[in-house]
């Protein structure tokens, strides 16, 4: 018996079913590996598999599917075709669909960057095609399950901002297994950038999160579908930086805080699920005058154009960064001329609950200080997710924002055309509070 036949037979309302299924993902060396401009050379290989990881959960009337990939990032049409073909395949609403980036900057970029970074439309729809595949064998594996939450608070980063600045320390774990005991799926997220591995490492890599999902694998004895989802980490980097080690080391880190909440978990059955999504409008600013813009313009062509005649005079580093802020530029100058400079920045946010559990799942890198933000206004126990239904970039809290810096004032650029508003953090804190009142 499926679950969705088991949820017609009101014995199995408010009891879980669960199915979950990982796929390797792993691309065509010949795509770039996304996350740094200052990339030495060219991809040399892979060091560990990028992965989708997929769960199906279901109360006997709600579905929800939860699904992350290893990727930088992916556009909002990327996000928004993955929903909508699973909503039409599976019969299920679009806005029971989690789609998650893992944030990983050893590994593609499903997005354009202003014309500048190389796709693969071939691997992109092979994705398409394992995703909707992993979620039917999810749902036509899914079986009566129980489940487990724990949280504890971890200071394992830090924030790259400022000295002391804040972190996000919550570390949640969320362990299904089926009425045998057996594991199922196990969901996991921190919110620190994916970064251990830096620009000179030159192989696919889900960093630090592949670590962690190698050993907690290990401990299990299992080959357990195992999602990671980024949490506030916008301004949040490791404490250790620059090589495989210190991505073993800080997944190791977070799989015997696993071990640990595991040890006095306690599971149960019974489940309501929830799930509601909202778009919302942010407002953007206008930092330049269309004088200004051509300045940009005219500085960086002048950069490149010496370089064609002299390659010496940049290193390839400083070569793609004038590239992208020519792209980005030129794009905005036609914008402008043309009168279509947008106002507004539309983003989607969804909520779930899984009974008291809340969610919040968002396509933007928060930074910290608005995480704590978020869990004073909606909950203590809020699981926020980064990096989910496209990508829409840093937001910060009006402090933060103000205060400038390369996550305000740059970041944007590589792909869009204008920075939030610092008034942003006012109109997402509103949107989020108004999803879990009436979640």
């Amino acid at each position: 018996m499926t679950a969705r036949e088991a949820g017609a037979n009101f014995l199995f309302v408010g009891r879980l079913w669960a199915g979950a299924i990982k796929k390797e993902i792993n691309p065509p060396f010949t795509l770039p590996l996304a996350g740094y401009l200052q990339r030495p050379a060219e991809v040399r290989g892979l060091h560990d598999p990028l992965e989708l990881n997929l769960c199906w959960l279901e109360d006997g009337t709600t579905p929800l599917i939860f699904l992350t990939l290893d990727v930088l990032l992916f556009e909002n049409s990327f996000a928004e075709k993955i929903k909508e073909l699973l909503a039409d395949e599976l019969q299920i609403p679009a806005e029971s669909i989690l789609p998650s980036a893992t944030h990983a900057h050893s590994a593609p970029a499903i997005h354009d960057f202003h014309g500048l970074n190389p796709r693969d439309p071939e691997w992109e729809e092979m994705l398409v095609e394992i995703t909707i595949g992993a979620a039917r064998a999810a749902r036509s594996q899914a079986r009566r399950s129980s489940w487990g939450f724990k949280s504890q608070e971890l200071k394992l980063a830090q924030n790259r901002r400022r000295k002391d600045g804040p972190i996000d320390p919550f570390f949640p774990i969320l362990f299904i297994i089926d009425n045998r005991e057996n594991p199922v799926v196990l969901l996991s997220g921190y919110g620190c950038h994916p970064v251990c591995l830096d620009e000179k490492n030159l192989l696919f890599s889900a960093d630090y999160i592949g670590a962690f999902r190698e050993q907690i694998r290990k401990y299990l004895g299992l080959d357990l579908p195992a999602l990671f989802f980024i949490g506030t980490a916008g301004d949040v980097n490791p404490l250790e930086r620059g090589s495989f080690e210190a991505a073993r080391k800080l997944g190791l880190e977070l799989k015997e805080a696993t071990a640990s909440l595991l040890k006095g978990i306690s599971f149960s059955d019974e489940i309501r699920l929830g799930a509601l999504e909202k778009k919302i409008d942010l407002p953007l600013s206008l930092p330049f005058s269309l004088e200004e813009i051509r300045k940009i313009i005219l500085e960086n062509e002048l950069k490149l154009d010496q370089v064609k005649k002299k390659p010496s005079l940049l290193d390839p580093s400083e070569k793609k960064l004038a590239e992208a802020h020519l792209a980005w530029a030129k794009d905005l100058e036609v914008c402008f001329l043309s009168g279509k400079l947008p106002a507004t920045l539309t983003a989607t946010l969804a909520g779930y609950r899984l009974n008291d559990l809340p969610i919040l799942s968002h396509p933007f890198e928060l930074l910290a200080q608005l995480g704590h933000k978020l869990r004073q206004k909606i909950s203590p126990a809020l699981w926020v997710v980064s990096c989910s239904h496209g990508y829409a970039g840093y937001l910060a809290d009006e402090e933060d924002a103000l205060a400038g810096g390369y996550e305000i004032n740059e970041a944007y650029r590589y792909h869009s055309l204008l920075p939030l508003s610092p008034q942003a953090e006012k109109t997402f804190l509103e949107a989020a509070t108004h999803i879990f009142e009436n979640l």
